[in-house]
């Protein structure tokens, strides 16, 4: 029984040797501190020498402060136009064609009026009649101070002869509707067309109908555009809203080519955003005479001047990659025996001039902070874990 009690103490201390031999163990082999080095970039001496990575440091530079937006080129309603008829006819002849320049007033087309004879025919018979009712008139007048059968004969010959009057007056009226002078018109001289006319200046954007075909009043046989009233349509991003006021100096661009600009300043602004583009709409106007060439719809890259030149912190234009969340510049933090660790740092960026933009970093960093001026798309893919070839 002694031997047996012994044999189990010796096992419990066996047991006890064991589990402190155990925890010991684990306490050697614990995970150290994080190293805060994880939030860095690190590149190799030769990562950063093939990169051909260039340093510098922030600079103070006078540049114009402006907005950057996207502008459209917009044609508004007021100058576009429709050809309408203002009376049934069949188009005889058709003299334009689709994208031809025409003249407010010029013919473009004749449509032949079936009873437009009848029309002419009785203009003519009204207006001799009513110079043989004036002289009835006249008549009676002279004869109404004597005789009492003609004062009352006075007053019919006076509501026929302004009867008369009122009747040619409309036929006239609808004659010179139709583009027909009634003055013009004799028995000799009946005119069998009417001409529809351009109603504006402008270009022939859309034929609606041809020879022989039917119209009636109001039908179209054409739209015009007067393309030399485009104007700039620009949309503000909403952050830059409150800096936006009329009469502000646009210049616009084609995008990736600034070797011609054009210019304009803001006449109105929309009272409410968009909801679609998130942005704010303002319509401009273009200093002088509108530019040649810009089509309607085109896209530009507006440029709102804000106010005039100040210094304001600036990097060159390659320091700052756009990744999907936003802008970044690349800080070098050290350099040791294991490369250049870099450290990303957000910023709010503004105008762009001469291959330099402006930066505000959106966190602490000292004014002498070295950043990657070249080379940062491959400090930013290093980071992002995207292989670059070496």
């Amino acid at each position: 029984m002694k031997l047996h009690l012994a044999t189990i103490y010796l096992g419990l201390l066996g047991m006890l040797s064991t589990c402190g031999s155990r925890t010991e163990y684990t306490s050697k082999n614990a995970p150290p501190p994080q190293d805060t080095s994880d939030e860095l970039i690190l590149l190799t001496e030769a990562q950063y020498t093939q990169a051909g990575i260039e340093l510098d440091s922030f600079s103070d530079r006078s540049i114009e402060n402006y907005i950057m937006a996207n502008a459209e080129i917009f044609l508004s309603p007021e100058y576009l136009a429709t050809a309408s008829t203002t009376t049934d006819g069949i188009v005889s002849e058709l003299r334009v064609s689709l994208n031809q320049r025409v003249r407010k007033g010029e013919v473009l087309a004749m449509l032949h009026k079936p009873n437009l004879l009848d029309m002419q025919q009785e203009w003519l018979q009204t207006k001799e009649r009513l110079a043989f009712l004036k002289a009835e008139y006249e008549r009676y007048t002279s004869l109404a101070a004597e005789n009492a059968t003609a004062a009352r004969n006075l007053e019919k010959a006076q509501a026929d002869w302004r009867e008369a009057q009122s009747t040619l007056a409309v036929l006239a009226a609808k004659l010179r509707q139709l583009q027909i002078d009634p003055e013009q018109i004799s028995a000799t001289q009946l005119k069998t067309q009417v001409s529809l006319r351009a109603p504006t200046d402008g270009t022939v954007t859309q034929l609606l109908a041809g020879p022989g075909a039917a119209l009636k009043a109001g039908d179209a046989l054409c739209h015009i555009a007067d393309y030399s009233r485009v104007q700039p349509v620009i949309y503000v991003f909403e952050k830059d809203v409150p800096h936006l006021r009329t009469g502000m100096p646009v210049k616009l661009h084609f995008a990736g080519d600034t070797s011609r600009t054009f210019e304009a300043y803001i006449t109105s602004i929309d009272g409410s955003l968009n909801p679609e583009r998130k942005t704010l709409r303002a319509l401009a106007h273009w200093k002088g005479k509108a530019p040649e060439g810009l089509v309607a719809g085109v896209y530009l890259q507006a440029h709102i001047h804000i106010e005039g030149l100040k210094p304001v912190s600036t990097l060159p234009r390659e320091a700052v990659v756009r990744e999907s969340d936003g802008e970044y510049i690349f800080v070098l933090e050290r350099k040791n025996q294991e490369g250049y660790w870099f450290r990303k740092i957000a910023v709010q960026t503004g105008s762009i001039q001469k291959g330099y933009i402006a930066v505000q970093p959106l966190e602490d960093i000292p004014a002498s902070a070295r950043v990657a001026t070249k080379g940062a798309y491959y400090v930013s893919a290093q980071g992002a874990g995207i292989e670059v070839e070496e």
